[in-house]
């Protein structure tokens, strides 16, 4: 929406359709190369007809309430069962690539590592004000709740779970 500013629009604002658009063009999802390209440079269909430049736009892949960007590599659907409920959205535009949850295959896991380092570089990469989930850059995982906010133990940063990435996906997204 506009905000009232007594002026040059000055507010960003989350970009929901980045994220879907970008879920779905990396999973695979046929015709969306020309959406794609639209929100990588900016949304300048959402942005541009009030005067608003790409940094309006807060870009984003995943958020606090819905699934991190570990569980979206690996998971189809929502498992909050944890929560003794079965709340939350179930749109996440996920793909498991091959299993449904944690796995040992290392062919599954290497695709899997692949596919969030294309989310970070669409990210990262695109027009817009980048926006990361915290424990994102390590692969923090909420076991396929994507409705964790009264789990805290699926919830918090994990200092030990970052340190194991720091030359992996952690050096990464530093990178970037």
């Amino acid at each position: 929406g506009k905000f009232p500013s007594g002026g040059p629009p000055r507010w960003a604002e989350w970009n929901g359709i980045f994220r879907d658009t970008v879920r779905c063009f990396i999973k695979g999802d046929a015709g969306k190369k020309g959406d794609f390209a639209t929100r990588i440079c900016g949304s300048s269909d959402l942005f541009k007809h009030n005067g608003r430049k790409p940094y309006h736009s807060i870009n984003f892949i995943t958020a606090h309430d819905g699934f991190t960007l570990k569980d979206l590599v690996s998971y189809n659907g929502k498992h909050n069962t944890c929560n003794g409920e079965n709340s939350g959205d179930d749109h996440n535009n996920s793909w498991n690539c091959g299993h449904e949850g944690e796995t040992g295959d290392g062919g599954i896991k290497h695709l899997r590592s692949r596919q969030i380092r294309n989310f970070m570089v669409a990210l990262f990469m695109s027009a817009g004000t980048p926006m990361i989930l915290y424990g994102d850059e390590y692969g923090r995982s909420q076991r396929g709740c994507n409705n964790g906010w009264c789990q805290d133990a699926r919830c918090w940063f994990s200092w030990s779970d970052c340190e194991k990435e720091a030359g992996k996906l952690l050096r990464f997204t530093r990178l970037l």
